[in-house]
């Protein structure tokens, strides 16, 4: 019998029950009674999705039927909860389960993950063994794995199978990553690297093994387990670590650091103070013992760890934004003040130091002071919410009531929830200081590592991600320029283009003749609204490679912003002889061309376009627009269904179709495509405006003045234009003195385009209205009323 077996497979069941206690633990059983069974770990809810519904409960009370993880719910009966129970049990008797007689039936790998699969039987278990499958990523080097499947007889009242009743299960969890949750599956298809995921495998160097014997074993596991989601797990290894070596530096820092992202900010201190004694002069100790502190409201505590911190370390960013955070919860301003303007010394680019020392600047009376910090906090991260937020209040209490409004609307606009938040007081900066970290298992070690795992992190959008793989690659070969290169292309992708541009600046420094750099630093410098700095950029891309088809591509665009048609049509000539094939070319030729006038050569090259790209949405649309300003009307609407076909949530293709109906006299279809053009950008003022337009002449005047109303409040710069709409509406509707009083009150404003006052765009409407068939007994009062300086009656 296979003794040292049955321990690795006892020692690795007992290894997933611990894990799976502390992750989001998912379960699905694949036999009768099917059901699927979910898990937060922390004394968190639970469920259970069958036949039946969906059932849940809070941690400590019964169970309902609930859609919301047992937030609101209707309970169920006794026997109903039974069953429930039950299911609950079986689940955890798959990890109870004891073998003491096992055999490995395939090791084998599966996607990017290693299995073993073992059939297991208990101490006088008769009849089919238990079948156990364990897996384990191939980027993780810890010696133990997960079970991801049971099937057999369940232990029964004392340990007895029961005879007949066989169960089949898979498990697996879901990590947080990027604000959602990931399967399992999906985490680690994540962070597998691509080399590693094509790579053969030899399998006869992967085994699966015993639990940890020693401290390092322990810490090691540690870090697998906190790098896949189970901090519990995490925090449970390392006090084995220091179990067995109460003076391993790594293991009790690191418990620390687990402990504070877990909010045991007691737990944290003691453990980090223990850190101090070992290693007195590791600066990051003292740092995160001070966020601990601070955490407590122990802002005294706190600022002298960060004091300490900073003797050790003068240019620790993160330990003077956190002492200025400190000294303004105490009321010391000044000292705030002083500690922010040297942490934005040390880090210019944080944009959360520029908005906390806006803050203070503010509270003290400095409302330029203020507005200034806000301003750059948003130019370093324009999607800063809380930034625009804190800089429209500032301008508010300077009088700027339209400087305010756009900012609050701007906040709003990023963060709806701001709008019933006070002004934003400081945040901690949540940064964990490495210390003497070792890398955790599973994680990259090499500057291929890193560098394939940010393309990848990038490659799904967690820009954040990449960044921070970026930077440990850098910190393994920072003369690499093609990491700087690529990091630059995350945070332009972040929309951070200064720090962008500082990265193409330095991957420049280390290779001047990286053509590839220059045309991405001219991107960005293009983004920034620096086009002659771009267009320079693009010239030295094109004398390194005259053949660099994306240069010239590129300087055509800028070209075009600058209003250089004839210069962005040279380009676009030059990208089409290097590569023929290249469709946006071709479409944004034809943009050239159609603003030139050159309204048949603009149609020829979108038709090419489409010939390259019959999916390129954007080309039918530009296309559609041509046609209709040549006068084919018919020949417009069909590139707008197709682009529509190709791209169904472009609001603004429906607007441009709701015109060509109009044109048509075709109100209704109008009247549709421009509230569908709403319902995917709501608010949008602009379309309101359109569809009060068209409900007139569709003989709606009520829906035209409920539209106008919404336009108005939505787009009050166009109030003039939106007014003349209201009034017709309200003319057409009976309610002849309102119609009257609005058009009286804006008889002689200008429109927003400064060409007609009120009166002129208004006449010009009633002749329209007229033309169409569309009167009213008074619409020859309203004409008199606005060609003379006497009311109508």
């Amino acid at each position: 019998m296979r003794a040292q077996d049955a321990k690795i497979v006892a020692d690795n069941l007992e290894y997933s029950r611990e894990f799976y206690s502390g992750v989001h633990f998912s379960a699905i059983a694949e036999s009768r009674p099917s059901f699927g069974y979910q898990r937060y770990p922390d004394n968190g809810p639970e469920r259970i999705q069958c036949d039946a519904g969906t059932f849940a409960r809070q941690y400590g009370k019964p169970w309902l039927r609930s859609e919301d993880w047992g937030e609101s719910g209707r309970p169920v009966d006794q026997q109903m909860a039974r069953k429930l129970d039950g299911r609950v049990k079986l689940v955890e008797a798959a990890f109870a389960f004891v073998p003491s007689e096992v055999k490995l039936v395939r090791k084998s790998k599966e996607n990017v993950r290693v299995e073993w699969i073992f059939e297991a039987r208990a101490a006088n278990q008769n009849g089919a063994p238990v079948r156990l499958t364990f897996g384990r990523p191939l980027y993780d080097k810890n010696q133990n794995a997960l079970l991801h499947g049971f099937e057999g007889s369940l232990p029964g009242v004392g340990g007895k199978t029961v005879r007949g009743e066989r169960v089949k299960f898979s498990f697996g969890y879901l990590i947080a990553a990027s604000g959602f949750e990931l399967s399992e599956a999906a985490w680690e298809n994540l962070e597998t690297p691509k080399e590693l995921e094509n790579k053969p495998v030899d399998l006869t160097k992967i085994d699966i093994g015993p639990k940890p014997d020693d401290a390092e074993g322990f810490l090691n596991r540690a870090g697998a387990r906190a790098f896949n989601g189970d901090m519990n797990g995490a925090i449970a290894d390392l006090s084995r670590a220091i179990d067995l070596d109460p003076k391993s530096e790594p293991a009790v820092y690191r418990r620390g650091a687990f402990k504070l992202q877990k909010g045991d900010y007691d737990g944290a201190i003691a453990d980090l103070s223990r850190a101090i004694e070992l290693s007195p002069n590791t600066a990051d100790y003292y740092s995160d013992r001070g966020l601990a502190k601070l955490r407590k409201r122990d802002n005294d505590g706190a600022i002298v760890d960060f004091t300490l911190a900073i003797e050790r370390d003068p240019q620790n960013g993160i330990a003077y934004r956190n002492r200025a955070l400190a000294k303004n919860i105490k009321s010391d301003a000044d000292g705030a003040l002083a500690d922010y303007n040297r942490a934005i010394e040390l880090d210019p680019k944080n944009a959360s130091a520029f908005n906390s020392r806006g803050i203070i600047k503010k509270t003290k009376g400095d409302l330029d002071g203020a507005i200034t910090d806000f301003t750059s906090a948003i130019e370093i991260n324009d999607k800063l919410a809380i930034a625009y937020k804190n800089r429209g209040e500032a301008k508010q209490a300077k009088g700027d009531a339209a400087g305010a409004k756009e900012d609050l609307k701007r906040a709003e606009e990023l963060d709806p929830q701001l709008r019933d938040e006070a002004s934003s007081a400081d945040h901690i900066d949540r940064g964990i200081a490495k210390g003497t970290e070792k890398e955790t298992p599973g994680s990259a070690k090499t500057v291929e590592d890193f560098f394939n795992r940010a393309r990848a992190k990038k490659a799904v959008g967690d820009l954040d991600g990449a960044i921070a793989d970026y930077d440990r690659a850098i910190q393994l070969d920072p003369k690499d320029a093609a990491i700087y290169n690529n990091r630059g292309l995350a945070k332009q992708a972040k929309g951070d283009l200064d720090a962008a541009i500082v990265d193409f600046n330095r991957a420049i420094q280390l290779n001047s003749k990286d053509a590839i750099a220059y045309s991405n630093r001219g991107n960005a410098k293009r983004d920034k609204g620096d086009l002659d700095g771009a267009i320079l950029d693009y010239n030295r891309a094109i004398r390194l490679d005259p053949k660099y088809a994306y240069a010239y591509y590129n300087r055509g665009l800028a070209k075009k912003q600058k209003s250089d048609l004839d210069g962005a049509i040279a380009d676009y000539n030059r990208v089409i002889e290097l590569d023929p094939k290249f469709a946006k070319a071709y479409c944004d030729r034809g943009v050239a061309k159609r603003r030139k006038g050159d309204l048949d050569g603009a149609i020829s090259d979108y038709g090419r376009t489409v010939e390259l790209d019959p999916k390129y949405a954007i080309a039918y649309f530009n296309r559609g627009n041509a046609k209709d300003e040549k006068g084919d009307l018919d020949g417009a609407i069909a590139d707008y269904n197709r682009g529509i076909e190709l791209n169904p949530k472009e609001s603004k293709a429906y607007k441009y179709r709701a015109d060509v109906h109009a044109k048509k006299k075709e109100y209704d279809a109008a009247v549709m495509d421009t509230l569908k053009a709403i319902e995917l950008e709501p608010n949008n003022g602009g379309y309101y405006l359109d569809l009060g337009w068209y409900q007139l002449f569709n003989w709606k005047p009520r829906e035209a003045i409920a539209a106008s109303l919404q336009a108005l409040e939505l787009s009050p710069d166009d109030a003039v234009m939106i007014k003349t709409n209201l009034a017709h509406g309200y003319l057409f509707d009976n309610q002849f003195d309102k119609a009257k009083t609005i058009y009286l009150e804006n008889k002689n404003a200008k429109l927003r385009d400064g060409k007609r006052t009120f009166s002129q765009a208004a006449l010009d409407d009633l002749k329209e209205f007229q033309d169409a068939g569309i009167t009213h007994p008074d619409m020859e009062k309203i004409k008199t009323l606005l060609t003379s300086n006497t009311e109508a009656r």
